[in-house]
């Protein structure tokens, strides 16, 4: 039972140091631009007019100071591996090049799953009507109303990269050794689908998080979630502004991009099991999967 709830502790330290870091922060920005505004009539003028666009401020700076609060921790972890052998495993190259298939191919099918699996899990929430029942509406309100730049800057960049070295690098690498790969996998989901505070969104997340768990183990390295977080978050980001997310809103629609998304699905999986067979386990590695693991460390140490 200790160490159960001691593995326990170990995964959810860095989500939660990060939680707290990016509220108080969050609380802080915000407190100082309620007495700004308080002291200043120009001043509340401006910030009210450009609400939107401080809301992003805040949360691209909160997203920082919690990431750099990860690589402290990481930095003071004897387990866990320095930031570039997360990111990458293979020298240069985003991709591991002991896999029978071609690094191009590998980028192309997760686009291609990032981009029709994020719309289509979109289309089939709003067919099911929990729009009407949960707050995201006034999350995507703000989303759409920053300036395009921006919005490219904090979805498209800064939020996948943040939201990975969080989640798949830190708590799902922690969970892997630790716990049956499945296990880390559906955790890791469930806690990157509550961080998104609304039903919609965690809905969402939760399945997206599981498909960017499984880019990490079909490419070998973070930066396949990486590719896919930002490829489904600026798919959903451009559509849903121009008002296209609602004009593709049907069964049609839905269908036919959940069927390209589940091939890809089922690609990765038959690629990823022939690769093994044939090339074997890489020497020396305690898990393949999107990380090095030294075999010298475990748990029983």
């Amino acid at each position: 039972m200790g160490r159960s709830f001691k593995k326990v502790i170990y995964v959810l330290m860095p989500f939660l140091a990060y939680y707290v870091v990016h509220d108080v922060t969050r609380l802080l920005m915000m407190y100082v631009l309620q007495l700004i505004s308080s002291n200043s009539a120009p001043a509340y003028a401006y910030i009210r007019a450009h609400d939107t666009f401080f809301s992003g401020i805040i949360s691209l700076i909160d997203m920082l100071l919690g990431a750099a609060v990860l690589i402290i921790l990481m930095k003071r972890d004897p387990e866990e591996l320095s930031i570039w052998d997360y990111v990458n495993l293979n020298g240069i190259g985003f991709y591991r090049a002991d896999r029978i298939h071609p690094a191009a191919f590998s980028w192309i099918l997760i686009t291609v799953q990032a981009v029709s699996m994020a719309l289509g899990l979109n289309i089939l929430i709003g067919l099911s009507g929990l729009m009407r029942i949960s707050s995201y509406a006034g999350t995507s309100a703000t989303q759409y109303n920053l300036p395009l730049w921006f919005g490219l800057l904090l979805y498209g960049l800064v939020s996948p990269a943040v939201e990975e070295l969080l989640f798949r690098t830190v708590v799902y690498g922690r969970m892997k050794r630790r716990f049956h790969i499945a296990i880390a996998m559906i955790i890791s989901s469930m806690f990157f689908g509550l961080y998104h505070g609304n039903l919609v969104q965690g809905i969402y997340g939760f399945a997206m998080g599981l498909l960017m768990c499984l880019a990490c183990e079909y490419i070998h390295s973070v930066t396949g979630a990486f590719l896919m977080h930002s490829a489904a978050n600026l798919t959903v980001y451009l559509l849903g502004r121009s008002g296209v997310l609602m004009k593709i809103h049907t069964p049609v629609y839905c269908i036919l991009l959940l069927g390209i998304g589940c091939a890809t699905i089922l690609t990765e999986i038959a690629y990823s099991v022939l690769s093994v067979r044939r090339r074997g386990r890489p020497e020396g590695i305690g898990y393949v999967g999107c990380f090095y693991v030294d075999p010298t460390l475990t748990d029983e140490e």
